[in-house]
C-alpha cells in the first residue's frame, strides 16, 4: 500500500480514537499535572532513544515504557507521548517520515487504550500492552514480514512492564510511585543489555568467521597471482580474479574492465555471474572513460575502493560513511542494507598510480554494504591485481619481442613452430603458404642492404593488409615468409594468395615471389611437415619459371 494512503488511514484512526478517548471522564486538559506531564515526556523520550535490535534487523518497540505510564494517567497524557515521538530525533530528518512514525505509535496506543479503559485496572493494563503490540505488528510488519519469534520476544518485554505499572496504581499519593514506574525503564535497560550481549557474541563470531575467510582469500589470491602473473596474459589473469571474487568474496556479480585511453572507451575483459547475452550486450556498449571516472570521485573514495550508494541518483551531497566493522547495530533503519543501485568499484592502477581499469562488485551474499574492514581487504585485492597486471604486461611485452622479427614486426621462425604444435594439439584445420622473393639478392647488390631491408618491411605490410586478421604471417628467414590460414579450404587460400599477386603489380620496386601451398591433410607425422611440403612446392615453382604459386 502507498505510504501516503497509509499515512491518511493512520491519521483517520488516530483522530477517531482520540475523539472518543476525550469523551471519557477526566479527559480534560484542565486538571493536567505538571510533574506527571514531565515524567511522561522524560520516560517517552528516553525509552524511545534506547535502540534494542533483535534478529539482526528488527528494532523492538522501546517507547512502551513512556506510553504505558501515559495510559495509567489518562488520554491527555497519551497525546503528550505521541507528540514527543513526533519531535524525536531520527536517522531520517524528513518531516513526512517523522509524521508517519508518530502516527504508527499514536494509532497503536490510542486505539488499544480506547478498548482497554473500560475494564478493571489490572486487566486494562494487560489488554493495553497486548492490543498495542498486535496493532503495531500489523501496521509495521504486516502478514508478509511477520516473524513469530520476534513478536513473542517483544510481547514478553511488553508484559514485563505489567507488574510495576499495576503496582504504581497502588501508591496513589506516595512519592514512591515515581520510583516504581521508573523501574519499567530499568527493565527496558535490562532487555537492552541481554540483547546487546547476545548480539556482541554473534558479532564476534561473525567477524571471526569473516576475517578467517578473508585471510584464506588473500592467501589463495596471492598464490594464484604469483602463479599466473609471469605465465599468462592479462585477460586470463583477470578471468581467474573474477572467479575468486565471486566464489571466495561472495559477490554474485563481478565485472572487470580496462581503460583504452587511445580510443577513449571502456573495454570489458572478464566477468562472473552475468548471463552470456547480457555480457555480450555490455561488451558492445560504447562507454567513454569519463562516464566511469565521474564515479571515482574523492568523496566516494576509501583507499583503492569507491563505494557509491544509490549511484543512479548521484548528487553533490554525499553523507554515507562506511561502518567500522560488521555489526548488527549498524542495521538501523536499513541504512547499511545493500541497494540494487549501489556501486562498488575497485580501482586498478599502473606503476605511475594512474587508473587503468576497475573491478565492479554487486549483490554481496550478506546483503550488506561494505564495512571499513571489508574495504581494507578489497583495497588490498585491488593492489595485488594491479601488481599482477603490471608483471603480466611486462612479461607479455618481453614474450612478444621474443616472438617477433625485429625488422619486419612479423612473427619469427621459432614462433611458427610453436604455433604449429598448438594447432596440432587442437587438431585445427590449417593451410600453409611458403613464400620466397625472386632474385632478392639482386636488389641488395644493386641498391644496398638498407634499401633491401626497406623492401622487406614494405612487403611484410603488404601481406598483412591482404590476409585476414586471424591469419598469421611469419618471417621464416632472409626473404622467406610463411602464412598460416586457419579454418578455410584450399580454394580460399589460393584466392588470398592471388590477391597478394594482384597487389604486387603496383608495388615499387618491381618484385615477384614464388610460393608453395600445403594443408594439414598432406602431413604424415606432425604439422611441422606442412612447412616442409610448402617449401618443396615453392622450389618447384621457382624451377618452373618463378612468380607462381604451386599447390
Amino acid at each position: 500500500m502507498n505510504v501516503k494512503i497509509k499515512t491518511l488511514i493512520l491519521l483517520g484512526v488516530t483522530i477517531f480514537s482520540f475523539y472518543f478517548l476525550f469523551l471519557l471522564p477526566d479527559a480534560s486538559f484542565e486538571n493536567i499535572a505538571l510533574i506527571d506531564a514531565l515524567m511522561v515526556i522524560a520516560l517517552t523520550a528516553i525509552s524511545d532513544n534506547i535502540r534494542v535490535y533483535w534478529n539482526d534487523r528488527n528494532r523492538l518497540v522501546s517507547n512502551t515504557v513512556g506510553f504505558v505510564y501515559a495510559f495509567l494517567l489518562g488520554p491527555k497524557y497519551i497525546l503528550i507521548s505521541s507528540l514527543v515521538i513526533l519531535f524525536s530525533k531520527t536517522k531520517h530528518p524528513e518531516i513526512s517520515r517523522k509524521i508517519y512514525r508518530a502516527l504508527v505509535f499514536s494509532t497503536s496506543y490510542s486505539l488499544s487504550a480506547l478498548i482497554s479503559y473500560r475494564f478493571n485496572p489490572f486487566l486494562s493494563i494487560f489488554l493495553f500492552l497486548t492490543i498495542s503490540k498486535i496493532i503495531n505488528s500489523l501496521i509495521v510488519e504486516g502478514r508478509k514480514d511477520f516473524n513469530f519469534s520476534v513478536f513473542m520476544y517483544e510481547y514478553l518485554y511488553f508484559l514485563s512492564l505489567l507488574p510495576f505499572s499495576y503496582l504504581y496504581l497502588q501508591f496513589e499519593f506516595s512519592p514512591f510511585k515515581y520510583i516504581i514506574i521508573s523501574v519499567n525503564l530499568l527493565i527496558l535497560l535490562l532487555f537492552y543489555l541481554i540483547v546487546k550481549t547476545r548480539n556482541d557474541k554473534k558479532n564476534l563470531a561473525l567477524r571471526t568467521q569473516r576475517i578467517r575467510k578473508l585471510n584464506d582469500v588473500i592467501v589463495n589470491l596471492s598464490n594464484v597471482i604469483r602463479q599466473l602473473s609471469l605465465k599468462v596474459s592479462s585477460d586470463k589473469i583477470l578471468d581467474q580474479i573474477a572467479e575468486i571474487m565471486q566464489e571466495n568474496m561472495g559477490y554474485s556479480y563481478v565485472l572487470i574492465s580496462l581503460f583504452n585511453y587511445k580510443n577513449n572507451k571502456v573495454e570489458r575483459i572478464a566477468q562472473r555471474g552475468l548471463k552470456k547475452e547480457m555480457y555480450e550486450k555490455i561488451k558492445t556498449q560504447e562507454v567513454p572513460i569519463s562516464e566511469i571516472l565521474k564515479f571515482m570521485d574523492e568523496k566516494y573514495n576509501y583507499k583503492d575502493t569507491y563505494f557509491i550508494p544509490h549511484a543512479n541518483k548521484i548528487s553533490e551531497t554525499y553523507t554515507f560513511q562506511p561502518r567500522d566493522e560488521m555489526s548488527i547495530d549498524y542495521l538501523e533503519d536499513n541504512q547499511n542494507i545493500w541497494d540494487p543501485n549501489d556501486l562498488l568499484l575497485l580501482a586498478l592502477r599502473d606503476e605511475r598510480n594512474n587508473i587503468i581499469g576497475y573491478i565492479s562488485l554487486d549483490s554481496p551474499e550478506n546483503n550488506l554494504r561494505p564495512s571499513k574492514e571489508e574495504l581494507n581487504i578489497l583495497s588490498g585485492f585491488a593492489q595485488l591485481v594491479s601488481l599482477a597486471l603490471e608483471h603480466s604486461q611486462k612479461f607479455m611485452e618481453i614474450k612478444d619481442q621474443a616472438d617477433k622479427d625485429s625488422l619486419t614486426g612479423l612473427y619469427n621462425h621459432s614462433k611458427l613452430f610453436s604455433d604449429l604444435d598448438n594447432f596440432e594439439k587442437n587438431k585445427e584445420n590449417i593451410c600453409a603458404v611458403f613464400i620466397d622473393l625472386d632474385d632478392f639478392k639482386d636488389i641488395n647488390d644493386k641498391y644496398g642492404h638498407k634499401f633491401g631491408d626497406e623492401v622487406l618491411v614494405k612487403f611484410s605490410q603488404l601481406i598483412l593488409n591482404t590476409v585476414r586478421n586471424k591469419d598469421r604471417v611469419y618471417r621464416y628467414g632472409g626473404d622467406e615468409f610463411v602464412i598460416l590460414f586457419t579454418g578455410i579450404s584450399t580454394e580460399i587460400g589460393i584466392k588470398i594468395v592471388e590477391r597478394l599477386y594482384d597487389a604486387l603489380k603496383v608495388f615499387q620496386p618491381k618484385i615477384s615471389f614464388s610460393a608453395g601451398l600445403s594443408t594439414c591433410d598432406e602431413v604424415i607425422n606432425n604439422y611441422k611437415e606442412i612447412v616442409e611440403i610448402a617449401d618443396r612446392k615453392m622450389y618447384l615453382s621457382k624451377n618452373q619459371g618463378k612468380g607462381n604459386l604451386m599447390v
